[in-house]
């Protein structure tokens, strides 16, 4: 999944509900899959990053970027909470199942490999979300650089 932890930038582009912002090498940054693998160099390089623009933010604001919630909750969903059910489900049919039949230990295989299945699956949504979903603009921390005392917004009216 990508960061959870907020990052800020500077918007450099907006094309309709889209940004281009300029990312500030950050903690989440750092910890982000791709930056341990050797993807990008969060130490001193910044990134550029495709967001959906929900603020109306332009060129030159400071905005904090993050994941919506509803990404978010798709993924806590994906990866704890239907490996968990299935685990708890998987064991209760090993457990029936094993005092029908006098098969002793069933509920401890059943559990496992429904953990196991369930984890499979949970793991493909997981990248399929990943690979689909796109960060947002949450919240403009700062206008655009004033020009001659006057930001943007301003100048607009």
């Amino acid at each position: 999944m990508k960061p959870m932890i907020p990052e800020t930038g500077t918007v450099i582009k907006v094309d309709k509900d889209m940004a281009m912002v300029l990312l500030n090498a950050g903690k989440s940054c750092k910890g982000c899959g791709a930056a341990k693998i050797g993807l990008c160099k969060p130490s001193g390089n910044v990134s550029i990053l495709n967001v959906r623009n929900t603020v109306d933010a332009v060129v030159g604001d400071s905005v904090r970027v993050g994941l919506d919630k509803g990404t978010q909750m798709r993924g806590f969903l994906f990866a704890y909470i239907i490996p968990l059910i299935c685990f708890i489900g998987g064991s209760i049919l090993g457990y029936t199942i094993s005092k029908e039949f006098s098969i002793p230990s069933f509920e401890v295989i059943t559990g496992f490999s429904s953990l196991l299945f369930a984890s499979i699956y949970s793991f493909r949504k997981l990248k399929k979300l990943d690979n689909s979903s796109l960060m947002t603009i949450k919240q403009i921390v700062s206008e655009e650089y004033p020009v001659n005392g006057f930001n943007h917004t301003q100048l607009m009216q």
